[in-house]
């Protein structure tokens, strides 16, 4: 039966990912003049990320997606790494709705290559290159320094979105829990706990997608003040068990 149910849908979950790919052009093409100059001094930074909450909560209104802040109440005063799970395209647009204040994006470099969408991080969010080891820590070199400007870095610390066996996450990179320490700043993790089961990755054409409730959940911030790298193993792994345990399978 579940197979039937499946296969009778799947030309309407395929219909939806066209609708939502159409609605974020739609409001990418005229927004992008404006993001363009905006993101052309750093100095607009903080323009730029209400724009973007703007642009992120037009797209999640004609989409028909709610987003399901859970204690949201926990989250600290900025600066801090904020760490969430990673299973759909559709994580990047709902963290915009999630953290209230200015943060950037540690995101793959891939972005900056994709047309249109680059335009977005392009001076603003940091791109990280997983497949150079130099050029991944002058990325965690360049968020150490936001951070102490007194900037929020939000990371999936999975680093890709899983190619198969979503929702499960993959083992946590270092990266975040580096910047972390480092900065003496908290870690907030935050499971996106729905996510994957609204809007699916292109790897699955006729996979998930559908109006619905994002259900986001914030854990209590992780303190890494007084830690070292001694302790990372220890924090990554409360890390992973925070954000596993609210996944809806």
């Amino acid at each position: 039966m579940k197979k039937i149910v499946y296969y009778i849908g799947a030309p309407f979950r395929f219909l939806y990912k066209i609708y939502f790919l159409l609605v974020f052009l739609v409001l990418a093409i005229p927004m992008y003049p404006l993001f363009y100059f905006l993101l052309k001094s750093d100095k607009n930074v903080h323009k730029a990320f209400k724009l973007k909450k703007i642009w992120a909560r037009i797209i999640l209104f004609f989409t028909l997606i709610k987003v399901q802040k859970i204690n949201p109440e926990l989250l600290p005063k900025s600066p801090f790494v904020v760490c969430a799970n990673h299973a759909s395209y559709l994580d990047i647009v709902v963290m915009f709705v999630l953290i209230p204040e200015t943060f950037l994006f540690l995101g793959k470099a891939e972005l900056l290559k994709w047309p249109i969408i680059r335009i977005f991080f392009r001076n603003m969010d940091i791109p990280v290159d997983r497949t150079n080891s130099i050029k991944a820590r002058q990325s965690i070199e360049l968020t150490k320094e936001a951070v102490k400007k007194g900037f929020s870095v939000a990371i999936f610390p999975e680093g890709l979105i899983p190619s198969e066996g979503v929702p499960k996450m993959k083992p946590f990179k270092k990266g975040a829990f580096v910047l972390a320490i480092s900065q003496q700043v908290p870690i907030v993790p935050i499971t996106l706990s729905t996510n994957w089961k609204l809007f699916a990755t292109e790897s699955d054409v006729f996979g998930p997608g559908r109006p619905g409730i994002a259900k986001c959940v914030f854990h209590p911030p992780i303190i890494t003040k007084g830690k070292s790298e001694r302790d990372m193993p220890e924090i990554i792994n409360e890390t992973y068990r925070l954000i596993e345990s609210k996944i809806v399978y």
